[in-house]
């Protein structure tokens, strides 16, 4: 097994949060962000499928923003269970460096999809300070062998994260920037939903605008006019690190965003 941290360069001066958001994960929330918790969301999981999960080693690991955690275990990614902060998945591109595939959130499982596919190599890159849970990728791949309501549990995983990849790329290919921008946020908004983490229209989105920007394919800059845009029409109230949907229902309309093509398969879950 190889896994090291590195540090990256950071374009913007590092400042201090001036506040928590109250829609944030609570530390003391951390203990219910757990890898059978997670799964059952994804499929109904009998008592003992929930404890064989729970015998699964782990491996606390820290991750302070801004740094890069790479790791490979026996030609297969390792699975992180985000516990606290964001974190973003890449892919090194050797003509363009770093390449960001996706975000992720507390409640969220990173690799699981890629614990599948041989010599696929991985970086982890922390948007915040964060906690995450290592998973043995040979302990969970074992139990998908044996209990097929983990594997169910796991398939629909992946799916609903392709369903949210698909859908963004569906309005990047679609849709002008500002309409992007706000489709991303409605995506955000329903993933904090789907997890029960916010009872308000208002929640956490605490990393850059180049991040935003290079999911959606525009520039930093194009974002922050876009959410300018946004805030000007009324459809939203923006902070530092926080968003507020205010025209929720209008924001679909206009984006066309439809949650049921996400999470529609697992109303029975």
């Amino acid at each position: 097994m190889t896994n090291y941290v590195t540090d990256i360069e950071s374009d913007i001066p590092k400042r201090k949060d001036r506040s928590v958001q109250a829609s944030e994960v609570k530390v003391d929330l951390l203990q219910f962000i757990t890898l059978g918790n997670i799964l059952s969301r994804y499929c109904n999981l009998p008592s003992e499928a929930l404890e064989r999960l729970l015998d699964i080693k782990l491996q606390n690991i820290i991750l302070k923003k801004n740094r890069k955690l790479y790791s490979l275990y026996h030609e297969r990614p390792e699975i992180f269970v985000v516990k606290k902060g964001w974190v973003s998945l890449c892919h090194s591109v050797k003509s363009r460096g770093k390449s960001i595939c996706n975000v992720y959130m507390p409640g969220d499982i990173v690799g699981i999809r890629e614990s599948f596919f041989d010599n696929h190599n991985m970086a982890i890159l922390a948007l915040q300070d964060c906690q995450l849970d290592r998973i043995s990728v040979v302990s969970l791949h074992d139990l998908c062998e044996k209990y097929a309501d983990i594997k169910r549990a796991v398939v629909s995983y992946i799916m609903v994260n392709d369903n949210i990849t698909i859908e963004r790329l569906r309005s990047c290919t679609h849709h002008k920037a500002e309409e992007r921008v706000a489709h991303f946020l409605l995506e955000v908004y329903a993933r904090y939903n789907f997890k029960k983490m916010i009872n308000s229209n208002e929640f956490s989105l605490p990393i850059k605008q180049e991040i935003v920007g290079e999911l959606l394919g525009i520039t930093s800059v194009h974002v922050s006019r876009c959410m300018t845009a946004l805030e000007q029409k009324k459809m939203i109230r923006k902070t530092r690190s926080s968003i507020n949907l205010l025209q929720p229902e209008l924001l679909a309309e206009y984006t066309g965003f439809n949650e049921s093509l996400i999470y529609g398969h697992l109303k029975q879950v």
